[in-house]
């Protein structure tokens, strides 16, 4: 596990981009650098510009998001994406005059219809995230609510290696890539995006994400509405029957792990999931760890470092994509996570989730889900609430965020064990 800190940093976009978007470029496309900033609500991110603009291909151009489909970028065709977005495509990667985008002559926020709780019959609206599968369950309540309210058309957008889950959601008649063509934005009747609800508004650092999400779009559901649902599809449960039945497991019979979340920040040290391990395997838990299929390897050598290695079972070479995950989730007793999204995977299928957080509190991500519990780290600087792909800046050098260390991993099982048994 020497390597682990390296290896298990967050999937980006291919190659990264070194070269900057200079203020003018940014002024071009609608955006100021300094409107971009923290707020301290809702109400102030609603007058605060988004980073979101519209960009136009000089040539048709490839690429791959998070290693998971090849997307087109095809001359002259206009799209819209995140600042950040633009600023790795824009050019080829350290080459200044490759251009591969360019502002279009129709700016994102002359064009931008927000979605407030208006009356939607009749009516289409685009909804768009460039966050991960947590934030777009954090959605999901408020569009299911929408859908049996009115009889409207939901289009949604969201990065390519999410749609296998989203596909599957009765309320979304049209899924589409991120980034996507500007003509969706101009045939919509209104826009639900969500860029800086986390991010930028310090609201959410009281705020349960379910709570903050669902007053962003003007409607503040009642908590008991805040809860996503889905289901696994046939196929999937399926397959990975047939692999529990090869590992002689059966429905409810292990705990499901995810050891690292989408960002270093929110990842414990691989010597303190083997601790945890040890003390359930201990007790007769089996554990299931799963992953993307590129972290196989990496957690075989890490299941070497257990006790009772027999007892825990790596399902990463199995989850080709979110689907199979989904199906792995919905036969586990019970979830135990760091701040990852399959806590909320979890509360989705209706199963009981734990949650160990360090940068955040877990009453804002979790408090909405009725069979949930959570542990925070104690720590003088948590929560910090930080959002970053780098790792804390507190870490060592193995990159992994500190709060998790102080953890009392015996009153951890002890809480665990009487989640279980309630």
């Amino acid at each position: 596990m020497a390597n682990q800190a390296t290896e298990w940093k967050q999937d980006v976009i291919p190659p990264k981009n070194t070269v900057p978007v200079s203020p003018a470029k940014m002024r071009e496309m609608g955006i100021k650098r300094d409107q971009i900033v923290m707020v301290n609500n809702i109400e102030e991110l609603r007058e605060s510009p988004p980073g979101i603009i519209i960009a136009e291909a000089v040539k048709t151009v490839g690429f791959m998001q998070n290693w998971f489909k090849k997307q087109y970028l095809h001359k002259k065709h206009k799209y819209v994406m995140g600042l950040g977005v633009y600023q790795q495509l824009h050019t080829k990667a350290g080459q200044k005059n490759h251009k591969i985008l360019k502002p279009a002559k129709t700016k994102f926020i002359n064009s931008y219809r927000p979605y407030t709780g208006q009356p939607l019959d009749g009516k289409t609206i685009l909804v768009f995230r460039t966050g991960g599968i947590g934030d777009l369950l954090f959605i999901k309540p408020n569009l299911d609510y929408l859908k049996s309210k009115y009889d409207c058309t939901i289009k949604f957008a969201c990065g390519p290696q999410y749609q296998a889950m989203v596909e599957n959601w009765d309320c979304v008649d049209e899924l589409l890539d991120l980034p996507f063509e500007a003509k969706h934005l101009h045939s919509s009747d209104y826009h639900l995006l969500f860029e800086g609800v986390i991010e930028r508004c310090r609201e959410a650092e009281v705020t349960n994400a379910y709570n903050l999400f669902s007053k962003w779009l003007g409607l503040n559901l009642p908590d008991s509405l805040l809860v996503p649902k889905q289901e696994p599809k046939v196929e999937m449960i399926d397959e990975c029957m047939k692999q529990l039945e090869k590992w002689n497991l059966q429905n409810d019979s292990y705990i499901l792990m995810q050891l690292r979340a989408s960002s270093p920040i929110r990842t414990p040290r691989p010597e303190f999931w083997t601790k945890v391990i040890d003390e359930l395997t201990e007790k007769g838990h089996n554990i299931v760890l799963t992953d993307n299929p590129r972290q196989t390897e990496n957690i075989d050598n890490f299941i070497k470092s257990v006790k009772q290695p027999e007892k825990v079972f790596n399902y990463c070479q199995y989850s080709k994509s979110l689907d199979y995950s989904i199906a792995i989730t919905k036969f586990a007793k019970m979830t135990l996570t760091t701040d990852s999204a399959f806590s909320h995977i979890a509360a989705s299928l209706g199963v009981p989730c734990y949650g160990i957080f360090g940068p955040f509190p877990g009453y804002i991500r979790l408090k909405t889900y009725p069979k949930s519990a959570w542990i925070d780290a104690p720590k003088e600087c948590a929560p910090c609430y930080l959002h970053s792909h780098e790792p804390c800046p507190k870490a060592a050098a193995d990159g992994f965020s500190p709060c998790y260390d102080n953890i009392d991993i015996p009153k951890l099982i002890d809480k665990i064990e009487e989640f279980l048994n309630d």
